[in-house]
């Protein structure tokens, strides 16, 4: 990326060089679960919302969609703040927007508001996009892997145990309890974390709102190697959502006719990439990211037909959780990485443009998973998951020819 492609940064500056507090990466990493999993309250919830709110499941997945599509818009139109805001102020006014949020989607009257509601949620819950850069830049360099997967596992525990809790409390209390327990949650985590994230001194910065968002598509034109990495996990989280949508219609009917809180439970194998997170992280350091990435996208291939075969067998339905949100972790942490050793001026809106491009891409996973299990049923949703994720393997070429050429940087 040439001197001229840039876009406009505030000089890179000592704000980060602040005593770092002992616990402050294990809040970062709670607080990031607690409010990406306000993304995902719904999945668990489907047939709950249909019950009560007099609509077909496959209407109710509409809630996902607005809740992800509203994420999307969150990253774009908030996160780049990172970039030249205190982010303490700006975490503030974010947790308090989504706590309203999650209140109004407790007292919603029709799945339209339910909707609706669950898209402001998802536009303000955007936290652990601001927290995983300034993670980035507070850790050593030769750890930063290893230290954006701590702030990994504290998402994926969040994406599973909104599944898991959700389709508890979901089952016994109603699905609105679990709009309120998801706002006490991230009301007091939120201020928990607040309150030790390093201060910061005002950022004199010329860069104004409008100037700021025009600088991503520059970002995005200019660094090939984050086009590479909003491709290769877009894909991927693509392929994965695809399927984690619509699991809880498969548990739940025939041919296992589990009740919600059972389904939830399933969510639990998931923790298996938690678990394998510090591993990747650890080997990412050492050998680079693409590796990781690799095998990613190769698990997510193979538990598409494992989950195809999950109809006839449910040893197979564990196996391909526990291979694709294995899959879905690594390949976030290695891609994350990745683009912010090639941009570490820019890690906010780097973060930014990808952060969009994943969730544009579960977002419309989950649409046309719907009307994939509408038409064609379960074998035509773990199609879609093998179609993208055949899509991520044919762009990896490209990322590894650039990564050869530029080993200085990614290796760093």
């Amino acid at each position: 990326m040439t001197t001229t492609d840039k876009p406009p940064t505030p000089q890179p500056s000592d704000r980060t060089q602040v005593p770092v507090r002992p616990l402050l990466f294990a809040v970062m990493a709670i607080c990031s679960g607690v409010t990406v999993a306000n993304v995902y309250l719904a999945q668990p919830l489907l047939t709950l919302f249909a019950r009560e709110l007099g609509v077909a499941p496959s209407h109710a997945g509409l809630v996902v969609t607005c809740a992800q599509f509203g994420y999307a818009a969150g990253i774009l139109f908030l996160v780049p703040l990172g970039d030249v805001r205190r982010r303490r102020p700006l975490l503030t006014v974010m947790l308090a927007a989504t706590v309203l949020a999650l209140l109004l989607a407790a007292v919603a009257p029709n799945l339209s508001m339910v909707a609706a509601a669950a898209a402001l949620v998802g536009g303000f819950t955007v936290i652990p996009q601001v927290l995983v850069p300034l993670a980035a830049e507070l850790a050593p360099p030769q750890r930063r892997a290893s230290v954006v997967a701590g702030v990994q596992i504290g998402l994926m525990t969040g994406i599973i145990g909104s599944r898991v809790i959700g389709g508890a409390v979901g089952e016994i209390f109603g699905w609105r309890a679990v709009y309120l327990l998801a706002a006490v949650l991230t009301a007091a985590s939120g201020l928990l974390t607040v309150a030790l994230v390093p201060r910061e001194p005002a950022r004199a910065s010329s860069i104004g709102y409008g100037q700021l968002l025009a600088s991503l598509p520059r970002l995005l034109r200019g660094e090939p190697a984050l086009r590479h990495s909003c491709l290769l996990h877009a894909s991927l989280f693509g392929a994965y959502n695809a399927t984690w949508t619509s699991l809880v219609l498969v548990l739940t009917h025939d041919p296992y006719h589990f009740s919600t809180a059972t389904a939830g439970l399933f969510g639990v194998l998931g923790l298996a990439g938690a678990f394998a997170a510090p591993w990747a992280g650890r080997f990412i350091d050492r050998r680079g990211p693409l590796p990781i990435i690799t095998t990613a996208l190769v698990l997510a291939l193979l538990s598409a037909l494992a989950y195809a075969l999950g109809r006839t067998g449910l040893a197979f339905m564990i196996v391909a959780i526990i291979a694709v949100n294995i899959a879905v972790q690594w390949s976030q942490i290695a891609n994350q990485a990745r683009i912010f050793a090639y941009l570490p001026d820019a890690r906010s809106r780097a973060n930014t443009v990808y952060m969009v491009a994943v969730f544009l891409s579960g977002a419309i996973c989950a649409a046309l998973a719907g009307a994939c299990y509408g038409a064609f049923g379960w074998s035509g949703v773990c199609a879609l998951q093998a179609v993208f994720a055949v899509a991520g393997l044919a762009v990896l070429p490209f990322a590894q020819r650039y990564d050869r050429t530029h080993r200085d940087i990614v290796s760093a």
